[in-house]
């Protein structure tokens, strides 16, 4: 199922030959702004988008973690989504889960709401006068 819902994204937004397939049932999905997307069928069964917010600030990281994990706090500040940090903490990641039995466009819906989400989460950290962009 996940595999139609992204062909009808890819149909939809006119990527299709943008979308990478990264292994079975994994695909990366470029957006505007930098924004990548990974979706996937996790091992719970569910779809689960996962991104890169960008890298950790090197100034008011108190301050950009008390804030992220009040976001966090019943998915309120990102939209249902949830702010980590990579292996080596140093990057911001964002990460969602989106019910297997979701149509197409519920999926799409929360797609949106992730994609807004790491949107947002770049932008507030540039309130601290710290850029986040995706790392190359």
């Amino acid at each position: 199922m996940l595999e139609t819902f992204i062909e009808q994204l890819g149909n939809e937004l006119e990527i299709q030959d943008l979308i990478v397939i990264t292994e079975p049932g994994h695909y990366k999905i470029p957006f505007e702004d930098d924004i990548e997307v990974e979706a996937l069928r996790n091992n719970e069964g569910e779809y689960a988008f996962k991104a890169i917010i960008g890298p950790l600030p090197k100034e008011k990281v108190d301050f950009f973690i008390a804030r992220a994990m009040e976001a966090n706090l019943f998915g309120k500040g990102t939209l249902g989504s949830a702010i980590g940090l990579d292996e080596e903490a140093k990057l911001l990641t964002l990460s969602m889960e989106v019910d297997y039995n979701s149509s197409y466009n519920e999926w799409r819906d929360k797609l949106e709401d992730f994609i807004n989400s790491i949107d947002f989460w770049r932008k507030e950290s540039l309130n601290l006068n710290v850029p986040l962009k995706k790392p190359r």
